[in-house]
């Protein structure tokens, strides 16, 4: 008998999946890869797809649109690494004009090379998608542009010198909760899949900081000393971590 009710459960739920819409069958993915078993039922509660999660698309599509603004339409070297264009742009954050207070958050727009705006883009819509399904694009915004403004005042003040491109600081404001969510939920969920999820993250932030020391303190293209939000100093990165 148990047998039986368990295998009608299952079909029960194979029926159900069937049945549900894109947005249910993504959600439900999302759920399985992405939060320990407990939190599965909460989050498919509050998650859903209307509105769509508009914040992070639309950034990402503006960050997109400047990139290629700067690495086809101005004039560079070549557009794997950028220079002339993001350091003449009056969007780039730099210590000499430091009124146009502006700069302080339209730094994000401007990334340094194609490895630099890949890598925010891709973790910001593999993180910042589910989690404005849940919490919509206005709590996702303020912590997402938050870390923005934290990453260029702590970069101010522990690397005073140096100008700074970059959505890195609203990107790893979303990987900080994300991180100790993965630590602190690592018994409850797939051991592999956490182990997986934390490896992840390590990579990104390692190869995030080899790129940012060596564009900081190594390479002297065109004599610029460009900075990603807060890259040189630990203390300053943290400064982002904490308002995730």
């Amino acid at each position: 008998m148990s047998y039986l009710h368990e295998g009608s459960n299952v079909f029960v739920e194979a029926v159900q999946e069937r049945q549900m819409g894109c947005c249910e069958k993504f959600q439900r993915s999302v759920s399985k890869w992405m939060l320990p078993e407990d939190s599965r039922s909460k989050y498919l509660e509050r998650a859903n797809c209307c509105p769509p999660p508009i914040f992070i698309i639309l950034i990402s599509i503006a960050e997109l649109a400047v990139f290629i603004y700067y690495a086809v339409w101005k004039p560079q070297k070549q557009w794997v690494t950028l220079d002339e264009g993001i350091w003449k742009s009056p969007l780039t954050y730099k210590p000499g004009e430091r009124e146009e207070a502006w700069r302080f958050i339209s730094y994000m727009f401007v990334h340094a090379g194609i490895e630099h705006i890949v890598g925010n883009l891709l973790m910001q819509l593999l993180l910042g998608i589910p989690l404005e399904l849940v919490h919509k694009g206005f709590e996702v915004g303020m912590v997402y542009m938050a870390g923005v403004l934290a990453g260029s005042l702590a970069s101010s003040i522990f690397d005073p010198f140096s100008a700074l491109v970059g959505a890195s600081g609203g990107v790893y404001a979303l990987i900080g909760g994300y991180f100790m969510n993965a630590v602190v939920n690592f018994r409850e969920m797939i051991p592999l899949l956490g182990v997986f999820r934390i490896l992840a993250i390590v990579i990104f932030v390692g190869t995030d900081f080899g790129f940012a020391f060596y564009r900081r303190f190594i390479s002297d293209e065109a004599g610029l000393k460009v900075c990603f939000p807060a890259p040189v100093q630990w203390r300053t990165r943290a400064c982002p971590f904490q308002t995730g």
